[in-house]
């Protein structure tokens, strides 16, 4: 881990500058850029969220989805695709991507609370229940852990607050199929203060997760690094450093998908070329690993220390087993 405060540089340029995606953050310009996305999904995300702000929900639609066809996994996306479909009318069409941010993040509180609201103005009270015992599941899990935030647990109460507040409106209030776009609920009422952070909040959070995974807190490292994407959006060195996390808390799975995702956005990062490799070590697989190795190879044409590192590991495994 010692070459987290490169990364944190890069990042750190990234969110100040989003253009600088464009060379590959974290990486190298090995593969021809037509193996990069076109859409950069860190800056469609914040001109996304500016439009969100603004009430410009068309706007806002089109960013979202730009964000998505490179980065269909990330929960926020989802969610604030969502609120743009909202606020242009469509509540029926925001639901799959609230269902999307959920099963991606499953205490998304924000957006359990939203499909709940957004159910019981459908007339479908059973979804809207099922959420908000979903959200006292997560209060509970908070309690029993002892280890929530102060402010998640009071985003969590407000939540719990407002879908009972709806599920017992008065008697006479009617309720309606979807709401005119002109008449859907102000953005700055839909949202906590975390979604509309400024920029410098997401570099923060990044730089207070790598300080954590340099002393190996990786729990304490995927809050932070879940709080910047809430805030810079996709980033490779993000979803790469909650790969590296997830690995050394032993959730494999969860760690290749995240690495998936980071080298879906920067197919030629270096960071996350070799973690994946280390990875497939971990889990016996050492052919894979040498495909990793052997990218890298054609990333760092005049050498790099993610090369060397991985090529180091797997000549000691090699031995180990040539050992037995």
């Amino acid at each position: 881990m010692n070459r987290a405060a490169i990364i944190l540089l890069t990042i750190s340029a990234a969110v100040s500058a989003p253009s600088a995606f464009a060379a590959g953050s974290g990486g190298a310009s090995g593969l021809p850029a037509s193996s990069r996305p076109a859409v950069d999904p860190a800056a469609a995300y914040q001109e996304g969220v500016e439009a969100l702000k603004a009430k410009d929900y068309k706007k806002a639609e089109k960013k979202f989805g730009d964000v998505l066809s490179v980065a269909p996994e990330n929960p926020e996306a989802n969610y604030y695709m969502a609120l743009a479909k909202i606020g242009n009318g469509k509540q029926k069409n925001s639901i799959r991507f609230l269902e999307k941010a959920i099963k991606e993040r499953a205490n998304f509180v924000e957006a359990r609370e939203k499909l709940a609201l957004v159910s019981i103005d459908l007339g479908d009270a059973e979804t809207a229940r099922a959420q908000l015992t979903a959200i006292e599941g997560l209060k509970a899990d908070c309690a029993a852990a002892g280890d929530c935030e102060d402010a998640y647990n009071a985003r969590v109460d407000l939540a719990i607050t407002r879908i009972n507040e709806a599920l017992s409106p008065p008697a006479a209030e009617p309720t309606s199929d979807a709401a005119p776009a002109g008449d859907a609920a102000p953005v700055e009422d839909q949202q906590s203060s975390l979604f509309f952070a400024p920029r410098d909040e997401g570099v923060a959070r990044y730089m207070a997760a790598v300080r954590l995974i340099n002393e190996a807190k990786y729990e304490g490292a995927i809050a932070d690094l879940l709080m910047a994407q809430a805030s810079v959006g996709p980033h490779p060195d993000i979803l790469n450093y909650l790969g590296f996390s997830h690995r050394k808390l032993g959730m494999m799975d969860k760690a290749q998908d995240y690495y998936a995702q980071a080298l879906r956005l920067d197919p030629d990062h270096k960071g996350a070329n070799e973690y994946l490799g280390e990875l497939y070590l971990e889990i016996g697989d050492l052919r894979r690993a040498k495909t990793q190795l052997a990218k890298l190879d054609a990333i760092c044409r005049f050498g790099c220390a993610e090369r060397e590192d991985l090529a180091r590991l797997i000549e000691r495994r090699e031995g180990a087993l040539a050992a037995n």
